[in-house]
């Protein structure tokens, strides 16, 4: 392009008509730029990292979601250290990536992570004892007072150092693929859950074959101290093939104190657990507790 002699020019040799005439599209377009991703947005609803309600497991099975503190008081020990006080670190959730079906049925993908870890209370260094991992995907269905999902995921468990050199003992190879389904039933403040779960991948070679049912209670929000808690709480029982369908039971009672956000809430609960270890290292041993928890809800 030629440019007349006595144009003025900016610093970087831009004639100024031509300075102007791009600011003048800049500023022109900023509306249609502002607005484009909220259209697109509202095109899509939502489809990558939808506004959906995740996956929950029934309030009372010792698998959570969200963040979890407990302290336990075992009266029936699955490990060396006997009965007495243990403590359990637990972090939990479902995040939907997803959304295969939009709408008031919506059908999303999540992908979940879950870790646990137990503490040994006896003496000063808190040795512990084991922590199991959890990691899959899941779809998940809001189909009004069904909920129905599905899951594929790896579990793993490893052994506490200090438990294996305090004791001498060995580590189980709790390395599996697991699917396993899940259905809810909710009317009024209950739900009624129901899962099936067959492991394809183990390198115990244990029977594959698991299932258990869980009941929760959601209540109306109480007038204390200027807050609205909610009284909730929960039974869960399941068995394993992989020990002889013994069916162990576990039992939540609590107040659930509501976040800003929807879905966040602080939960102050007790909680008693009877039958099969809960630490999969220990999977064959009995297990009895009751204990405290604390958890953040996400």
């Amino acid at each position: 392009m030629r440019v007349e002699a006595g144009t003025p020019r900016s610093p970087l040799g831009v004639p100024s008509f031509i300075r102007a005439a791009l600011l003048r599209l800049a500023l022109a377009s900023l509306p249609a730029a502002w607005a484009a991703p909220t259209v697109a947005a509202a095109q899509e609803g939502g489809r990558l990292f939808p506004d959906v309600p995740s996956f929950e497991f029934p309030a009372a099975s010792p698998r959570v979601n969200g963040f979890a503190g407990r302290i336990l008081r075992t009266s029936r020990s699955d490990n060396l250290f006997g009965p007495g006080t243990e403590a359990e670190a637990a972090v939990g959730e479902d995040f939907p990536l997803l959304a295969l079906r939009r709408g008031p049925r919506p059908i999303s993908l999540g992908f979940g992570v879950e870790v646990y870890g137990r503490f040994s209370l006896h003496d000063p260094k808190s040795d512990q004892i084991s922590t199991d991992w959890v990691v899959g995907l899941s779809v998940a269905s809001d189909l009004g007072a069904w909920d129905l999902a599905a899951q594929v995921y790896h579990e793993s468990s490893h052994l506490g150092d200090e438990y294996a050199s305090r004791f001498d003992a060995d580590r189980l190879d709790w390395s599996r693929e697991v699917a396993a389904g899940w259905a809810s039933y909710s009317t009024g403040p209950w739900r009624l859950t129901g899962t099936f779960r067959y492991v394809l991948s183990d390198q115990l070679n244990l029977g594959p074959a698991a299932g258990g049912i869980g009941l929760d209670y959601g209540g109306r929000p109480l007038r204390f101290l200027g807050l609205a808690p909610r009284p909730v709480g929960g039974v869960y029982a399941e068995g394993e093939q992989a020990t002889d369908w013994r069916i162990s039971a576990t039992g939540r009672l609590g107040l659930a104190f509501p976040g800003i956000r929807r879905g966040r809430e602080l939960t102050l609960a007790v909680l008693a657990h009877d039958g099969r270890s809960t630490q999969r290292q220990f999977y064959q041993a009995e297990s009895r507790y009751v204990g405290m928890e604390i958890r953040f809800d996400l």
